[in-house]
């Protein structure tokens, strides 16, 4: 159910006043920050805007943001450059956008039919002009420049004893840059992955 008036909690007029922002993007019932702003296209408990961000975040005004976080919803999103860019234009000088998405390998992505963008290693290096791997991604598709400051791979298994080997895997093939690109070039199918962990830095 999308709300007549999206702004349940009153925070838009009040928001260029806030000592710091965070908002969360896709919060769904409970935000991951109690303190963040939450947005999602449901009107539930945790959300304080509802809106479809597909359309992105038109009424939010420039450079408001200290952070913009997620925590699996990106993959939910059809239009990730406008989102992306959407993201840049609030974001302050300095601010950050971090969470967390599905690696491509992860089997219970395919599972969800909602789910509509896949994300590998090097996604998130198309909206930065300075890549920190040796493959190198084309920077001309948009004129975002996010700073990379960590991609790392997550590897994770519900059941307790094969969580004991997904641990050991997060710490081996993420001990360098190399062992990343390693991972994903060849044996990503045979060992999948269950999540990106990111954080991206307006500069």
């Amino acid at each position: 159910m999308i709300r007549t008036n999206p702004d349940k909690s009153v925070v838009l007029e009040k928001i260029l006043k806030m000592e710091k922002v965070v908002i969360e993007l896709g919060c769904g019932m409970n935000k991951k920050n109690p303190d963040a702003i939450g947005i999602d296209r449901v009107d539930l408990p945790g959300v304080d805007i509802v809106c479809d961000l597909e359309d992105g975040l038109p009424f939010l005004p420039d450079q408001c943001a200290d952070v913009v976080f997620s925590s699996h919803f990106l993959e939910h999103v059809s239009n990730i450059e406008l989102l992306m860019s959407e993201t840049f234009r609030v974001l302050k000088k300095g601010g950050v956008m971090k969470g967390h998405v599905p690696h491509f390998s992860n089997p219970y992505y395919y599972s969800d039919y909602t789910h509509k963008t896949t994300f590998g290693l090097y996604t998130l290096c198309y909206f930065s002009r300075e890549s920190p791997f040796k493959r190198r991604t084309p920077s001309h598709y948009n004129s975002l420049d996010f700073k990379i400051k960590k991609i790392k791979i997550i590897f994770y298994s519900p059941f307790l004893i094969q969580n004991v080997f997904r641990k050991i895997q997060t710490w081996l093939f993420n001990s360098c840059r190399l062992m990343q690109e390693w991972y994903e070039g060849g044996l990503c199918y045979l060992f999948p992955a269950y999540e990106l962990e990111f954080e991206l830095e307006k500069i």
